[in-house]
């Protein structure tokens, strides 16, 4: 028996990183899985890691992808149970060297996208009085240089979070953030920094980190799976830190 046998759940950004260890975990556990993200090399490589897991190959940040993802589940499996708003992009970068391109990108995958897809998922949670969960960051509340766009969008998840959460509590949906410090995942090569600037930047991040390292996907993922278990029945608008103690100061 697992902890998910017979629940539904939509990860985001499922095809790597942590994204791709939050499915498996929830897949091990006896979950139905639907990822969705815009490389389908990544995704089917999840998918075939357990039969549990299903893709769509889709842009979140398109209202059409959006719902073609949902009318996917209705059909394949008629609930859900639980949502991942993991999907995210970190922009690295100095406020002097943006445009509001940098900021449209960030915003728009960060931020709206998050709240189109519960706002589209919603009645199905509402249905089974299921869970979302959130990807925030510790830099939310701790913050660095040049992540001003990453940050600021997720202060607003942080916020959306504790809302929803208060007003969603009383029909049995329960709404909490993770907000990891620095995991080891493929952000760190998907930035606009050359390279010797990139490892520039990472050793400043984990010069920071307490605990002296970067934290791996699958620590993410333990605990998005106890947040959507019956063990955390009464942890509803709590932001949970991963992070090193980084944030601890």
């Amino acid at each position: 028996m697992g902890k998910l046998d017979n629940k539904v759940a939509i990860v985001t950004g499922g095809g790597s990183g942590i994204g791709k260890s939050i499915s498996l975990r929830y897949a091990e556990e006896g979950a139905n899985v639907v990822i969705i993200g815009r490389k389908e090399d990544a995704l089917k490589e999840t998918a075939s890691l357990n039969e549990n897991i299903s893709y769509v190959v889709g842009d979140i940040t398109k209202d059409e992808s959006v719902k073609e993802l949902v009318g996917f589940v209705k059909d394949k499996f008629g609930r859900l149970d639980i949502l991942v708003n993991n999907a995210g992009w970190c922009p690295v970068q100095f406020l002097k060297d943006m445009t509001i391109a940098d900021y449209d990108k960030a915003f728009d995958l960060d931020v709206r996208a998050l709240v189109n897809l519960t706002i589209e998922t919603l009645p199905l949670i509402r249905e089974s009085k299921g869970n979302i969960i959130n990807l925030s960051t510790v830099g939310a509340t701790h913050r660095s240089p040049n992540l001003s766009m990453y940050t600021g969008a997720k202060a607003a998840v942080e916020n959306f979070t504790r809302c929803w959460a208060l007003e969603l509590a009383e029909e049995g949906v329960r709404v909490n953030a993770i907000a990891p410090g620095a995991i080891d995942t493929n952000i760190w090569n998907v930035t606009d920094l050359s390279e010797e600037e990139s490892k520039k930047h990472r050793e400043f991040i984990e010069s920071t980190i307490p605990c002296k390292r970067f934290g791996k996907p699958e620590e993410i993922a333990n605990v998005a799976l106890f947040l959507v278990s019956d063990e955390a029945s009464y942890v509803n608008g709590a932001i949970i830190a991963v992070d090193g103690a980084q944030g601890a100061a």
